[in-house]
């Protein structure tokens, strides 16, 4: 097979896949990440869908880098990889005002890229991953909208509360904490109204708190 990273050749054919996703498998090349589809994985991502999000810079959202093509046909692309080295392991024992910067910050990528008309489309928890910084990583879960909406933005915020309610579940079910402490947090944070973001949902309600561990155990 003939490959292609734009328009430099690359001989895919000799490297062992790293992982594996829902219609392709993920490569490690050159301290970046390669995902190739499926030779009949159909997929609602052409060439042009990717290659329009290639040129969205975001640091904690990533974007397709490079296009691949294999015998001139376009079939995955070039990511960044998540870096390894990071200030904090877990959000749920993250000082408070660290936490609220980093989502904070991801809250504003999320503006800038919704005013790019990208939605996010069904995103799992698997697709944030959180080192002290918090980034999104699948590019195959986005889906740009030809039309402007004033929505995109609110609907992507309750997206990521959504997951952010299940990663952080995930973490309490790791620590001591009763399962009606956890089943109140998530029924708590699950109320957050549509409009406000999770950065100032979490800060009215870890008040003095100094992480989310600490507020968890106090409920009743």
């Amino acid at each position: 097979m003939d490959y292609r990273l734009e328009k430099r050749k690359i001989n895919l054919d000799k490297m062992n896949p790293i992982d594996t996703f829902n219609g392709g498998n993920i490569y490690s090349y050159r301290n970046n990440l390669i995902k190739i589809y499926d030779k009949d994985f159909d997929d609602s991502h052409s060439e042009k869908t990717i290659r329009y999000l290639s040129k969205i810079k975001s640091l904690q959202i990533f974007m397709p880098s490079k296009l691949i093509f294999a015998n001139n046909k376009f079939c995955g692309y070039t990511l960044r990889s998540i870096p390894k080295n990071g200030s904090y392991h877990k959000i749920i024992t993250t000082p408070k005002d660290y936490l609220l910067d980093s989502l904070f910050n991801l809250e504003e990528e999320i503006k800038y890229i919704s005013d790019k008309k990208v939605l996010f489309s069904d995103l799992d928890y698997k697709d944030i991953k959180y080192n002290g910084e918090f980034f999104i990583c699948n590019p195959d879960k986005y889906v740009v909208l030809n039309n402007n909406s004033d929505s995109i933005y609110d609907t992507n915020i309750l997206e990521l509360n959504s997951i952010l309610c299940k990663l952080i579940t995930k973490e309490l079910n790791s620590e001591n904490m009763t399962k009606k402490n956890i089943v109140n947090f998530n029924n708590i944070f699950k109320d957050k109204d549509i409009y406000v973001s999770n950065c100032d949902y979490l800060d009215d309600l870890l008040s003095n708190d100094e992480d989310i561990r600490s507020y968890v155990k106090k409920l009743k």
